[in-house]
């Protein structure tokens, strides 16, 4: 992914999450979450060897990240959020693509997420990237004085999975 930015041309680089990255990473995530996790919440997958924890660079700071737990052959997205000066940017859609390909590479029959019922945008995303709606849980997130739905999606990798 490359963004024109001024005369310079930057590029999003994907690696892995490090203890270093926990204080931006929790800066994008106070910036783009109604409730943000907390220090220990990313501390805490980073330690866990089911977690999949990445963060998407540019000029080596930390733009998004993305965190999935991996039991048997599911994935699981648990976390995912770009920082708002680089949203539609494709940043997302990249950590996405290389988790299911990832996922794919390592014999996972499905990936599921959960996504607020309002964040359509997402959706859409999800939904270009393979993923289908499979049900909701009600009142799931925390909105203002009340709650909001998740939408639960799933993207089938194989035909093993039921």
């Amino acid at each position: 992914m490359a963004s024109k930015v001024g005369e310079r041309t930057r590029v999003a680089a994907i690696r892995a999450m490090e203890l270093e990255d926990v204080d931006a990473v929790m800066a994008i995530e106070a910036a783009v979450q109604l409730t943000p996790w907390s220090s220990t919440h990313f501390r805490d997958c980073l330690g866990n060897a089911n977690y999949l924890c990445q963060v998407a660079t540019v000029d080596d700071v930390p733009a998004a990240f993305l965190i999935l737990s991996r039991i048997l052959d599911e994935t699981h997205v648990l976390n995912i959020a770009v920082a708002p000066a680089w949203q539609r940017h494709g940043i997302a859609r990249r950590l996405l693509q290389q988790a299911l390909d990832a996922a794919r590479a390592d014999a996972m029959t499905v990936v599921y997420l959960e996504v607020r019922e309002s964040n359509k945008s997402a959706q859409a995303l999800y939904r270009q990237l393979g993923f289908e709606i499979c049900g909701v849980r009600k009142n799931y997130y925390r909105k203002g004085e009340g709650h909001e739905n998740a939408v639960l999606m799933q993207c089938l990798l194989s035909s093993g999975h039921k």
